[in-house]
């Protein structure tokens, strides 16, 4: 009898997870405990298909693969109590193809686990600092062969220029082995001039024309939200699948910032309605993406994640970010100290 008794007190054990389920660091809900320290390094690679939106015809551009896109990023974090922590995360794309490379996340701040229920429910607060001021949003007017549109803006780099906040929740239900969870938040950036334009292919350098002017772009409002689905198998194995949607704003510029007053007036008008014509960008994207992962506890402090994804998107007729197709996969490094 105690034989028995004692087999199964070690069947149990084996077949319960060594770590908590929101303590598994590929888990949507996870939360570091107090004290506790934790990076998570990326490495992506992403291949896209172009479509033919037009912005990509008036580069003659549409239609072409982009391969390989370099995508890594990291994340770093650390528990202040059991259900308070602060974190950070910037992500960095570098696209050879188009020479367009530059910061595409960074985000510093705080999330605070305001229920975490005996029954399983967790639910979360957070704000973040948008960090897209940390570089300046760079671009070139192109000459097209088009008529109607005789340029075409063709960003450079995939910073947007501006500081902004982030607000939103997280609302998840955990059982022994599974849990789910939905999320829903707010970006909010301000206008600035913290941006770059390239315009020697207008050809007024003989007039006193700068090579670059900076413009007044506007502020925008975006959303993003999703749900995730995981998994953890035994005390090494886990799984995650997760939908996502992200609304990009159209980008909208005000006037002018760089002073022209010496230029000839003729230039100047010239010049201004140029950027009228641009005041609208009609930029804006949605993107909705399927995520999937899979990771291996290799030690107590040591994770590794394979993921996948696969996103749709769509977006105005000026938009240089909507694809055929786009795909990213990599690994994910994983530590706790």
């Amino acid at each position: 009898m105690k034989k028995t008794l004692s087999v199964a007190a070690v069947m149990a054990v084996l077949g319960t997870p060594a770590f908590a389920l929101t303590g598994n660091m590929e888990n949507p809900l996870f939360m570091p405990t107090n004290g506790q320290v934790y990076s998570k390094t990326t490495i992506g690679l992403m291949y896209k298909k172009v479509d033919s939106s037009l912005s990509q015809i008036l580069r003659n551009h549409d239609g072409h693969d982009e391969f390989p896109i370099w995508r890594p990023m990291e994340e770093l974090g650390v528990g202040i109590t059991d259900n308070w922590m602060v974190h950070g995360v910037v992500g960095y794309t570098y696209n050879p193809d188009i020479d367009r490379q530059g910061f595409h996340l960074g985000r510093i701040g705080t999330t605070y686990r305001v229920i975490e229920s005996d029954d399983g429910y967790v639910w979360d607060l957070y704000g973040d600092f948008h960090l897209g001021g940390m570089e300046k949003m760079k671009g070139s007017l192109v000459k097209t062969a088009d008529i109607d549109h005789p340029v075409t803006f063709d960003y450079d780099n995939f910073s947007n220029g501006r500081w902004g906040y982030h607000v939103g929740t997280k609302f998840g239900k955990k059982w022994s082995r599974f849990s789910a969870s939905i999320f829903a938040e707010l970006l909010r950036s301000w206008g600035n001039h913290n941006n770059e334009i390239d315009v020697s292919a207008l050809g007024m350098g003989v007039y006193g024309m700068p090579d670059k002017i900076s413009v007044d772009i506007g502020s925008t409002t975006e959303v993003n939200a999703g749900a995730n689905a995981f998994y953890q198998f035994d005390d090494r194995w886990s799984a995650g699948l997760g939908l996502r949607y992200n609304y990009h704003a159209s980008n909208t510029l005000r006037q002018v910032h760089t002073d022209l007053s010496s230029l000839p007036t003729e230039l100047q008008m010239e010049v201004n309605g140029l950027v009228s014509g641009f005041k609208d960008m009609r930029d804006k994207f949605n993107e909705y993406i399927f995520n999937f992962t899979l990771a291996r506890q290799m030690t107590d402090y040591l994770q590794i994640a394979w993921y996948f994804e696969d996103t749709y998107d769509n977006g105005a007729h000026l938009s240089s970010n909507t694809t055929d197709l786009k795909i990213e996969s990599g690994f994910r490094f994983n530590l706790k100290f």
